[in-house]
């Protein structure tokens, strides 16, 4: 029966069913949490896919504001993250994502794995278009060439023409495929009756690709002067070049943050009645169980050691990169890592009510915030971008009476060469970056506006108990007994020290590989 019901639906479910599923109360609470302080709001995190600009951030706060029970939201455009304050009692998560849906953005729960999917997909076609600009670019410069180094009279007027139709092919791939996301996204905020950072961009292109087609066509016309497809598929390849970094580095600021915050296992072995024990999902857990976790293994939920004597590597949580002593009725956090024995906690907190789940959602508040400047360049780039049309519009007017082929061209420049993406991306972009960089050495950013005022401190006073240390230990001294090598002590040490997961075996590991490395012998290899 079951066979024959799977045959007769091969469709998956449609987008819609899906969304319809997130209003359960089970599946929202998986990306939701309550809000301190405000009975009966939660908050949720969403990723958002299609924000290129300040404008894409308004338009997708206006979308969920807009809908009944959402008390609040606020979107970083440089993480793609939303975080949305609202009642259960008069708001779904399905209307959420229609709504941005309907605005031109698909949105899933940042804790959904699947999200990872649309990013890889986005990243490919980001590539794609990126390499036909280039390839198509430096075709279209090499035909080019000829019209800026020859003199009068040394092209023929059909050499000319054909150098043009050829440069117009050649340019056909990168407007229709590689300007795609620029056009895409002009026209969702002209719809939407705003003015992003698209729009410039992409008037600029349409326009210049128009007059050189026209000159093209009809070089005998008024616009038959000159052409710009070298320009237009140079500004498209550098745009894309840019587009294509900040891609990267929010990939890799978003896997060193979304590392730490999604650092519990999947699994934990829970023992049963009859003392045998079954592997079960984290989210599963209550309080009371008891779980065994091995060396190696992240402990995931706070509670009590009931049996069992290791060493636990709490750095995250306090800093201290010595590993803890921990036997039978010491206390466990979620989040750091069994080194040496297995261990039977009884467990006491689970899921939000954990110091780990405090850690995360400082970490979630933090890559949504936007700094002071961010918010000044968020007011800036609307005024701004409708200056920048406002101005090309003037200029193109007055230069006419010159020519129509000068005019459109410093049309098209006023509005290729005011193309605000510093404005609008740079700050966010800039934060978001430094956020990760700490995160990687385990530095948690709590509020990034911080870092607008690090830049005016003078001296840092450190007030902690103990001394300042690394995140891990390092081998400082090497002492052998007489007539011993150190480098061949170092080398079996290492060899050793590689199998074990304790910090001081991983500290005389490191020093043993970078002993090889500096070796002379390794040199000249």
């Amino acid at each position: 029966m079951h066979t024959a019901a799977l045959a007769f639906h091969p469709e998956p479910p449609t987008p819609t069913a899906r969304w319809a599923a997130l209003d359960q109360p089970a599946e929202w609470e998986n990306f939701s949490r309550p809000v301190t302080g405000q009975a009966g709001n939660w908050e949720s995190y969403l990723s958002v896919d299609g924000m290129v600009c300040a404008a894409c951030s308004l338009t997708v706060e206006g979308a969920l504001q807009r809908l009944p029970g959402v008390h609040d939201v606020q979107v970083n455009g440089a993480s793609g993250t939303a975080r949305v304050v609202w009642s259960p009692a008069a708001s779904r998560p399905s209307d959420w994502l229609a709504a941005l849906k309907k605005a031109g953005y698909s949105a899933l729960p940042a804790s959904d794995l699947l999200d990872a999917a649309p990013r890889q997909r986005a990243a490919r076609a980001m590539l794609w278009r990126w390499l036909v600009a280039g390839f198509c670019m430096m075709q279209v410069m090499m035909y080019a060439a000829p019209a800026y180094l020859a003199t009068p009279g040394d092209i023929t007027a059909r050499d000319q023409g054909l150098l043009r139709w050829a440069s117009w092919v050649l340019t056909l791939p990168v407007v229709l495929f590689s300007c795609r996301p620029f056009f895409a996204s002009a026209w969702r905020d002209l719809r939407n009756l705003r003015i992003g950072m698209d729009v410039p961009v992409a008037l600029g292109i349409l326009i210049a690709f128009a007059a050189s087609s026209v000159a093209t066509f009809d070089p005998a016309g008024p616009l038959g002067a000159e052409v710009w497809f070298d320009s237009v598929t140079m500004f498209v390849f550098f745009l894309l070049s840019g587009r294509l970094l900040e891609q990267r580095l929010r990939e890799r600021t978003a896997g060193a943050l979304e590392a730490l915050m999604r650092r519990l296992p999947d699994t934990v072995e829970r023992q049963r009645a009859d003392g045998s024990f079954e592997r079960v999902p984290v989210r599963r857990l209550m309080a009371g169980d008891l779980v065994r976790v091995l060396p190696g293994e992240v402990i995931p939920a706070d509670g009590c050691v009931i049996s069992g004597n290791s060493r636990v590597d709490e750095a995250l949580l306090t800093g201290e990169s010595r590993p803890l002593e921990r036997s039978c009725g010491d206390a466990v956090v979620a989040g750091s890592h069994n080194l040496n024995s297995p261990l039977l906690l009884r467990v006491e907190h689970t899921g939000a009510d954990t110091r780990y789940a405090g850690i995360v959602a400082l970490m979630e508040q933090a890559s949504v915030q936007k700094p002071h400047l961010a918010q000044v360049a968020d007011r800036i780039a609307g005024p701004f971008l409708v200056l920048v049309l406002l101005a090309a519009v003037g200029a193109g007017a007055w230069w006419w009476s010159i020519g129509p082929a000068h005019a459109i061209g410093v049309a098209v420049a006023v509005l290729i060469v005011t193309c605000p993406c510093a404005l609008s991306l740079a700050t966010p972009a800039a934060t978001l970056a430094a956020a990760g960089a700490l995160a990687r050495r385990g530095v948690l950013v709590r509020n990034l506006s911080a870092m607008e005022a690090c830049a005016k401190v003078t001296t840092v006073v450190f007030d902690k108990t103990g001394t300042l240390t690394d995140d891990h230990l390092a081998a400082t001294l090497i002492a052998v007994r007489q007539g011993a090598d150190e480098i061949t002590a170092l080398a079996l040490a290492g060899a050793l020290a590689r199998q074990a997961l304790h910090p001081v075996s991983r500290a005389v590991a490191v020093a043993s590989s970078a002993s090889k490395e500096n070796s002379p012998d390794s040199s000249e290899e």
